[in-house]
């Protein structure tokens, strides 16, 4: 295990890795692939290269430690998928492309026991000094706090300027369908 958390991004590669290394203060380099799913399906879930590992360590730094610094211990349910996991996830078929940002290491799904879905996505939009999105996802506050997660990217140093788009994925109640809107919110009106 080795301390990497003031190394350069640049510095940073897979092939003087271990997953206990520390790439941030509260944050060892198997967190940012860690997946259930993955494990219990026996699905690859490795960084394809540096770039991946890179972007998934800055947005450690930048994202998850600052949540860490307020809210105490946390565990992101998922940060970089690979591919084949994208796949399973979303019942596609093998050779099928995902365009989501976890593919490359930039987004983390998140949620803390106990704090309201929606309240941690509004503290993320207020104190995170920059994300691309912000997407308060599938929370019902008829079901709890706890219900759905919050979707944070940010985009690794080098691929253009973050959006800083703010999104609630949730059903609506009028269609059934589940859709985005705008801004944060806990219902579609």
């Amino acid at each position: 295990m080795t301390d990497r958390t003031l190394d350069a991004l640049e510095q940073i590669s897979l092939a003087d890795l271990d997953p206990m290394d520390l790439i941030a203060p509260n944050f060892r380099v198997y967190e940012l692939t860690a997946s259930e799913i993955a494990s219990r399906l026996r699905v690859d879930n490795r960084f394809p290269g540096d770039r991946e590992l890179r972007a998934a360590v800055n947005l450690a730094r930048r994202v998850l430690q600052p949540i860490r610094n307020e809210f105490g211990r946390l565990s992101p349910n998922s940060v970089f998928r690979s591919q084949a996991l994208e796949c399973v996830l979303k019942n596609k078929p093998p050779g099928w492309l995902s365009t989501s940002q976890h593919t490359e290491g930039c987004a983390c799904d998140i949620e803390i026991p106990g704090m309201s879905t929606l309240a941690l996505a509004q503290w993320a939009a207020e104190f995170l000094p920059d994300y691309d999105q912000i997407i308060c996802e599938c929370f019902d506050p008829g079901a709890g706090p706890n219900s759905g997660w919050v979707h944070i990217s940010l985009k690794a140093p080098g691929q253009g300027s973050n959006r800083k788009q703010l999104l609630t994925y949730l059903r609506d109640l009028q269609s059934g369908a589940m859709v985005y809107v705008q801004g944060l919110r806990g219902s579609v009106t």
